[in-house]
């Protein structure tokens, strides 16, 4: 595998499937998202919903945003929905680096957690937690995350909340039982697919990046149309499919990457059943909100 760098004259992998900030692909619908996240959470708005289909880079948008909120915020980010509010609460405690005892109940929690937040506040900080999987919180969870939200002092929110989830959050929030969390939520986007332009900047970014301009790999655009094809757009997939093109074009002594290269890998993934996400609506805003 080694060799394959060398061959092609790459650092480093440059579709490992992972959240590496160098590699972020920073479309023009990922500046915008980010830049009305930052702002929303950085101005104690309201609530932000994200949501997309499996390998969209939901998680890598959510790493990016904590990223770029500076140091005028305390962002926590929950890569495993808790199970329950209890969990909910001592995880937040844990991640503010608060000593909770183990027999802390609820109420102690919320006060701890409610005070270390006020002393924030007064310090001219703000608290950002962005959950990731939040399709997977139980509604005890997601229930306490809205009343968490709700602490305040002076009329401006002491934490702001970021859910992350495939599209199945977006469907439940709309349930009538969630009206009182969707109307807190000012901000909401779905990552759609790449678009075929896109694919292309993303491959060639990643390449770059991953060899500092010098990659002797080249992907001709059919190959990239192909690929585009049959990942729907998906970055993830995206990511493997490329992946494979440059093992088997290296075995194969090839620096080109030509449809025929991408047709073998892909025959080889035949248990990834490509091709079969459905584009969904990129873009709403809350109120309103559907």
């Amino acid at each position: 595998m080694g060799m394959y760098l060398e061959f092609y004259n790459l650092r480093e992998f440059p579709f490992s499937i992972g959240c590496d900030a160098k590699f972020f692909y920073e479309s023009a619908a990922h500046a915008e998202a980010l830049a009305n996240m930052q702002y929303t959470i950085q101005h104690r708005k309201g609530m932000v919903l994200v949501t997309g289909e499996v390998g969209a880079g939901k998680t890598f948008l959510g790493t990016m945003l904590g990223s770029r909120l500076g140091v005028g915020t305390m962002t926590v980010f929950m890569n495993h929905p808790p199970q329950s509010s209890k969990q909910l609460l001592r995880a937040l405690a844990g991640k503010a680096g608060l000593d909770v005892p183990a027999s802390a109940d609820r109420l102690a929690l919320v006060d701890q957690l409610e005070d270390f937040l006020v002393r924030l506040y007064r310090r001219s900080r703000t608290a950002a937690v962005i959950v990731d999987e939040a399709q997977d919180l139980p509604a005890t969870a997601l229930e306490e995350l809205r009343l968490v939200w709700n602490w305040e002092r002076d009329g401006q929110r002491l934490v702001q909340i970021v859910l992350i989830g495939q599209p199945e959050l977006r469907t439940r929030i709309l349930e009538p039982r969630w009206e009182p969390l969707r109307q807190r939520i000012v901000l909401s986007y779905h990552l759609s697919q790449l678009s075929p332009d896109d694919t292309v900047a993303y491959i060639a970014h990643r390449l770059k990046i991953a060899s500092d301009g010098r990659c002797l790999a080249d992907f001709t655009d059919e190959a990239v149309r192909r690929i585009h094809d049959a990942a729907d757009g998906i970055p993830r997939i995206i990511n493997v499919v490329c992946d494979n093109c440059l093992l088997t074009g290296y075995a194969k002594g090839v620096y080109r990457i030509y449809t025929d290269i991408v047709s073998e890998v892909l025959r080889d993934m035949t248990c990834w059943n490509l091709g079969t996400n459905q584009t969904l609506p990129a873009r709403s805003v809350y109120p309103d909100g559907r």
